[in-house]
């Protein structure tokens, strides 16, 4: 993605690396990994976000949503993961370029579509990355999670959600992970390498790295 991201995007972006915690920190090098941006770019949006009272920046550790910036960012998930289902349900894309497309209509949208576009889809809860969809009044629920890379050896779970970065949800693709599918967690490679996991319809084991599992949620 390109330096030039917009600052809805910013906001968004917030709100899913902390999956809903509005009061936990995410440090600039976490959005610039996510959106593919400079650090430099991250930290210039850091400072119009605090300034117009979206962000609070604690310098050195990192950034959190205020109530204004959380709204706006509720709302801007609601609107693109509403848009998600529509691209994957009805016309058939696949979940990573339902995504990709979604981010270029959502921003735009008025009241009156967004409601039209829910009653539509009979008011869908996630989007196809297993991520909860804010309701009507821009409340969600965050289901119970863990991330995959927190999992003891010999763990069995099943796959409930992924974060919204196109690279990652291209390599869950190649890699043959999808939503609700079940694994046993083998363990890790040595010297620090990627997390063996197996599936239990197939049997089959694939490694993931230890940076994507960071971003997988699972049961």
């Amino acid at each position: 993605m390109a330096d030039s991201v917009s600052k809805p995007i910013y906001l968004q972006t917030i709100l899913e690396l902390t999956y809903g915690q509005n009061r936990e920190q995410v440090a600039n090098n976490q959005i610039a990994e996510h959106l593919h941006v400079t650090p430099s770019s991250v930290s210039n949006m850091m400072a119009k976000l605090q300034e117009s009272g979206e962000v609070d920046v604690e310098p050195y550790y990192g950034v959190t949503l205020t109530p204004k910036g959380q709204q706006l960012a509720l709302r801007l998930t609601r609107i693109h993961r509403l848009m998600e289902v529509f691209f994957s349900e009805k016309l058939n894309l696949s979940s990573t370029h339902a995504y990709a497309n979604a981010i270029h209509f959502d921003h735009h949208a008025d009241e009156i579509l967004l409601t039209a576009l829910d009653d539509f889809l009979n008011h869908p809860t996630t989007c196809p990355h297993g991520l909860p969809i804010p309701d009507a009044n821009y409340n969600w629920e965050i289901p119970p999670h863990r991330i995959l890379n927190t999992l003891p050896d010999g763990t069995e779970f099943t796959i409930i959600g992924a974060n919204e970065d196109v690279e990652l949800l291209e390599y869950l693709e190649l890699m043959g992970v999808t939503i609700n599918s079940t694994w046993k967690f083998i363990g890790r490679m040595p010297f620090s390498g990627p997390l063996v996991i197996e599936s239990l319809s197939s049997g089959q084991q694939i490694q993931i790295s230890d940076h994507a599992a960071h971003y997988i949620y699972t049961n």
